[in-house]
C-alpha cells in the first residue's frame, strides 16, 4: 500500500463502530480473537465501506443499489494516492480536475479524490440507475464532484 493510505494499519473496529454504528452488528472476533467482520457477506462489506467513508472521509451518507459494485475503499485510495504522485512528478500546480469515466453507483474514485487532495472530480457513466446513485453519494460534495449520463455514440460534448 501507498505509504500515504489511511488504510496500512488493520482496521480499527471500535473507532469505525462509533462512526457509523450499524457496522456493529456485522463485526465478529474472527479465529485469532481480533474483530473483523464476513467479507463474503456484502451487506457487512456495505456498513464497512459506509463506516470508512463518514469515519476517514467525511462522507455522512453512503448507498449502493443492490447488484452494484462495492469497492474496496483502502485499494481505490491507493490508486488516488498514486494518481497523485503521477500527477505531482510533473510540477503542474494548477488545480485539479478528475474524470473518472465509469464512475458507477459508488462514485468512489470522485469521493477519494475530492476527500484525501481536495480535487474536482467528473464522474460519468452510462447507466441511468449508477448516475442516479452516483449522485445520491456525491451530494454532500456537489461543490467538488460533477455526474454526468454518457450517451453511448457520444464523447464528452463539453
Amino acid at each position: 500500500m501507498h505509504p500515504k493510505n489511511l488504510h496500512l494499519a488493520p482496521y480499527d473496529f471500535q473507532a469505525l463502530k462509533n462512526s457509523h454504528n450499524p457496522l456493529g452488528e456485522f463485526v465478529i472476533l474472527n479465529k485469532y480473537n481480533t474483530e473483523s467482520i464476513d467479507f463474503s457477506n456484502p451487506k457487512a462489506v456495505i456498513e464497512l465501506n459506509k463506516a470508512l467513508l463518514k469515519h476517514h472521509y467525511s462522507v455522512d451518507s453512503w448507498t449502493l443499489p443492490e447488484g452494484y459494485l462495492c469497492p474496496p475503499i483502502p485499494g481505490r485510495a491507493d490508486y488516488i494516492h498514486h494518481i497523485s504522485d503521477l500527477i505531482a512528478s510533473k510540477k503542474n500546480k494548477a488545480p485539479i480536475k478528475g474524470l473518472d469515466v465509469g464512475t458507477g453507483a459508488n462514485c468512489i474514485y470522485p469521493i477519494l479524490g475530492t476527500q484525501i487532495y481536495g480535487w474536482k472530480m467528473v464522474g460519468s457513466d452510462i447507466d441511468s440507475v449508477a448516475v442516479a446513485s452516483a449522485l445520491i453519494n456525491s451530494e454532500q460534495l456537489k461543490d467538488s464532484i460533477e455526474i454526468r449520463k454518457q450517451e453511448m455514440d457520444k464523447l464528452f460534448d463539453d
